[in-house]
């Protein structure tokens, strides 16, 4: 009879176990997806105003960069992907292996490159060349603010300690 009261207590408590990480689980990525989402509002914002748009272009602007920018992120995530591989492995590959990612990287800079020349062509045909420099120069303040943003959350978790 104990053995049975036993075995209900260890599945009640794998049971809980299970909810509690499914929830947890669920809770992290509604955390990472609002997250997302704060950090895109923050970049609407952040280069309709350093690019100076009006609505007009804003409306043709955002379909297009957004088009680009997942893109670009797309071939960030594989670049991403095969370094920590090579990172983690590196010390067991051999020099032709070595060689392949070597050319790898390059080849993703590479797709980076004519990628931005796609859409500097695109980019110029909607707006004036004065604020199609403006969307580079908006890149570059939103990637330093974003890091800044970071590093201050850091600080702030470590005051907290």
């Amino acid at each position: 009879m104990r053995a049975i009261k036993f075995k209900h207590v260890q599945t009640l408590v794998l049971v809980v176990t299970l909810i509690i990480c499914a929830i947890s689980t669920n809770a992290q990525e509604e955390s990472k997806s609002h997250k997302e989402q704060e950090i895109k509002s923050e970049r609407i914002a952040f280069f309709t105003d350093k690019i100076g748009l009006t609505p007009g272009e804003a409306q043709v602007f955002w379909p297009i960069y957004n088009a680009y920018w997942d893109r670009k992120n797309s071939i960030i995530a594989d670049r991403k992907e095969k370094m920590t591989y090579f990172a983690e492995n590196s010390e067991i590959m051999t020099n032709e292996e070595m060689i392949k990612y070597a050319d790898q990287y390059i080849h993703y800079e590479m797709e980076l490159a004519e990628l931005l020349d796609e859409y500097h062509v695109k980019f110029k045909e909607i707006l004036p060349i004065d604020k199609v420099m403006k969307i580079y120069l908006a890149d570059y303040e939103f990637k330093t603010y974003l890091l800044k943003k970071i590093k201050e959350s850091g600080k702030d978790d470590k005051k907290k300690d």
